[in-house]
């Protein structure tokens, strides 16, 4: 076996994607070049997005941005799906945006990527701004129900990082935590009639994600107009208990943003008190924690119910991509790692399948080449993370 004729056969496998933000349909039909790169993660390196103006402008900002990861497999992705052979500079700017706009001419282009030539089957969607979406779309979108407004609905004027608060969205006025834990119920086994199929957690944005144990007279503490700050994560760690309750009672995997966000707190170790705590919930741990990667490995290592998400890291940093899931080979079963893109357009979508198949080759070739796995189990193993493990969560 050698490496371009593993990475080729992988190429051709099914995947099933573990996480995604995809935008709704009416929101690709007017995409170009700039507004590629303005709903990319590109868009993070704080530099402005020019509009294609200025020759001046795009000459700067390709010279800042152009040996980032997320530029990189971006430009790889759109050089591949609209056959473009030049590399993206001031010369070749209105090529690749033109290409861009006569592909979304047909209705149906973002989703034929993500059905061609991505080939997935499935995707796992977090509709952040409609939780519990597919999109309109049920047979390719799998809803993720976003939670993070529930743990700010301790009284109405609370919010999270994205504007929610889940008394508000539900139209309630509740000030008993056992009113409020029953109505968190009712909402999730709703959304899991609905077709939600896993819980999103994306408090990295919000706290820290050291969740201690809370008592049910603290959560009531916070229930007032005005509490403070140690009442409210009394109320958030309580909660958060009684989602991973009714999570693993409706058997739906609790997937948890970890790494990047605020930064200070958000590696994923602070949840290991919350995962011992909840042996019967599965937790989906997302990003690889990245930059603290090996926190993804140590966790797998000891809590069976630790699964390693894998969605955005390739994107983030191949380097770390591949040291990780060198570690994971190592320590995880291979039933617990999945993958997903963590993007909100098809292009971008298809250049982090990219990155990840890249890593994915690259690291099963060199363990068969140095007798650490077989041929076989490495196949195995890509099919495992690619489409086996999570299609048993939709299968069930």
């Amino acid at each position: 076996m050698n490496k371009k004729d593993l990475l080729s056969s992988l190429q051709r496998e099914a995947i099933i994607n573990s996480h995604s933000h995809h935008l709704h349909d009416r929101d690709h039909h007017s995409l170009n070049l700039d507004n590629v790169f303005r709903n990319s993660y590109v868009n993070w390196c704080h530099k402005p997005v020019p509009d294609g103006n200025s020759k001046d402008e795009i000459g700067l900002w390709l010279d800042s941005v152009r040996n980032r990861s997320y530029f990189l497999w971006l430009e790889k992705a759109l050089m591949e799906l609209y056959n473009i052979e030049e590399h993206l500079d001031v010369e070749t700017w209105d090529i690749f945006d033109e290409a861009i706009r006569k592909g979304h001419s047909e209705e149906a282009w973002h989703l034929s990527i993500l059905r061609e030539e991505c080939n997935y089957k499935a995707i796992f969607l977090d509709a952040f701004w409609k939780p519990g979406d597919d999109n309109g779309h049920p047979d390719l979108f799998k809803p993720a129900y976003r939670v993070n407004s529930v743990f700010y609905g301790y009284n109405r004027t609370a919010k999270d990082h994205n504007g929610n608060n889940f008394q508000v969205l539900h139209n309630q006025s509740i000030t008993d935590i056992d009113e409020y834990v029953r109505l968190i119920g009712d909402v999730i086994h709703n959304k899991k009639q609905a077709g939600s199929t896993v819980i999103k957690c994306a408090l990295a944005y919000d706290r820290s994600l050291s969740f201690g144990s809370g008592t049910r007279e603290g959560a009531q503490k916070a229930m007032i107009d005005d509490p403070d700050e140690g009442d409210i994560r009394v109320f958030q760690n309580y909660v958060f208990d009684k989602i991973c309750e009714i999570a693993a009672e409706l058997s739906m995997p609790v997937q948890i943003h970890t790494g990047l966000g605020l930064m200070t707190g958000s590696n994923a170790m602070q949840l290991q008190p919350l995962i011992a705590r909840n042996p019967n919930t599965t937790f989906w741990l997302m990003h690889g924690s990245y930059p603290w990667v090996t926190d993804i490995a140590g966790l797998a290592h000891v809590h069976p119910n630790v699964w390693a998400d894998l969605c955005w890291l390739p994107l983030i940093s191949p380097n770390a991509a591949y040291r990780l899931m060198h570690e994971l080979i190592d320590v995880c079963n291979a039933d617990r790692v999945v993958w997903g893109c963590d993007t909100w357009t098809s292009e971008e979508s298809y250049g982090a399948r990219l990155a990840f198949l890249e890593v994915l080759s690259q690291v099963l070739y060199e363990r068969v080449e140095l007798g650490r796995m077989r041929q076989c189990d490495a196949q195995r193993y890509a099919r495992a993370i690619m489409y086996d493990n999570a299609a048993r969560l939709l299968e069930a």
